[in-house]
């Protein structure tokens, strides 16, 4: 009898082991979407803000070569436009890199009907690193928190490698979007992953590959991104780069007076941010805004406007495109991640200061994917 426990056992390890560790990475190739080019202004010899708003669908992530091809494209596009030159940074919008959390995977996990359901075939390939991570995780959100530090180092790798690559092909400066990764920080222009907190972070690459700067974290969180990452200690990051300062604001630190100030006291010539909206299955970009999400309105806010203007109202008003005008910034440029992931679609649609003055940005509804050009 215990020997037929024992067979019985070490065949359902084997079924496990088969079922887990075979046909990862694989999804059905989705049809391409066109992409949508816009320019703003002629080339003067300071080089451009080249804004990336990526369609992106789960079988995206799902290996490196399918994240590579279509991060590429938009590079692709923008040579075949006239628009690289030895001054061009590209920016990608906020959380590109995060969705890389589900690559090589099974294929049952890009095709679920919602985001839920496609983690319980994550868990289950991965059950000794998330409940590991789950036991030993300090976030309030153990199980969010264990499936990102189960592949931080896998999205490290593969989001490293693609614009590392990309920025040294295209002799180009890239913001590369966002990626939650724990502690993160740089050693000899390369990302190094720490044994902490979680954070929404960005960097930028050089035309060699390597990280210049430091990290990019964001600083105001949201309701949603509170039970599971850390905040960092101030908003806004400077960057050296061929166009000029680079000021980076991810996302929500956009909609904040102190971050404009702080870009300021740092000598930032430009400013560029990372977005992303995260609106379930119902639009709310055309909706009326419910105020600020996570932190107290700043002293300037209109309560009135709460209920009454739009989402995307309250963007132009409160974010980039016044703030940055108002903070005597002359160029920039707000992106937002597009697509649909799961059951979460997304809003936004960007927003662009030049010469002081902001751009009228007016886009299509079924154009999705899209790059913006902004010459300096």
């Amino acid at each position: 009898m215990r020997r037929y426990s024992f067979y019985g056992i070490l065949s359902l390890v084997c079924i496990y082991s088969i079922w887990a560790y075979s046909f990862l990475g694989n999804s059905p190739e989705d049809k391409a979407l066109e992409i949508n080019s816009y320019a703003y202004g002629k080339d003067s010899g300071k080089g451009n803000l080249i804004g990336v708003e990526p369609f992106m669908t789960p079988g995206d992530y799902s290996n490196h070569k399918r994240f590579l091809e279509k991060t590429e494209s938009y590079l692709i596009n923008a040579k075949l436009s006239g628009w690289i030159t030895d001054k061009t940074i590209f920016v990608f919008p906020e959380y590109y890199g995060t969705w890389l959390v589900v690559s090589g995977e099974k294929s049952s996990l890009y095709t679920s009907p919602d985001l839920q359901s496609g983690m319980i075939y994550f868990i289950l390939r991965n059950p000794l690193s998330f409940l590991y991570y789950f036991f030993t995780s300090q976030e309030n959100d153990k199980v969010q928190s264990a499936i990102f530090k189960t592949k931080a180092y896998e999205m490290k790798e593969i989001y490293e490698s693609t614009f590392s690559a990309l920025a040294q092909k295209y002799k180009v400066t890239i913001l590369a979007g966002s990626i939650v990764l724990p502690s993160p920080s740089i050693r000899n222009g390369k990302i190094v992953l720490g044994p902490s907190s979680l954070f929404n972070t960005s960097f930028v690459f050089g035309k060699d590959g390597l990280v210049l700067g430091e990290p990019i974290r964001k600083k105001f969180l949201t309701e949603e991104e509170k039970p599971f990452l850390d905040s960092n200690q101030k908003p806004g990051t400077v960057i050296d780069t061929p166009a000029g300062k680079l000021g980076v604001l991810v996302c929500a630190d956009s909609w904040f007076p102190e971050s404009y100030s702080n870009l300021k006291k740092s000598g930032a010539d430009l400013i560029a941010v990372p977005s992303y909206i995260n609106r379930g299955q119902v639009s709310v970009w055309d909706q009326t805004w419910a105020g600020y999400n996570g932190e107290k309105n700043p002293a300037d806010v209109d309560p009135k406007d709460i209920g009454k203007i739009t989402e995307a109202q309250a963007w132009k008003k409160y974010a980039l495109e016044t703030r940055a005008a108002r903070s005597g910034f002359k160029n920039g440029i707000n992106v937002f991640l597009q697509g649909k992931l799961w059951d979460l679609g997304s809003d936004g649609q960007a927003f662009i200061l030049r010469n002081g003055k902001p751009e009228n940005v007016s886009v299509p509804e079924y154009n999705k994917n899209r790059i913006y050009n902004v010459w300096l």
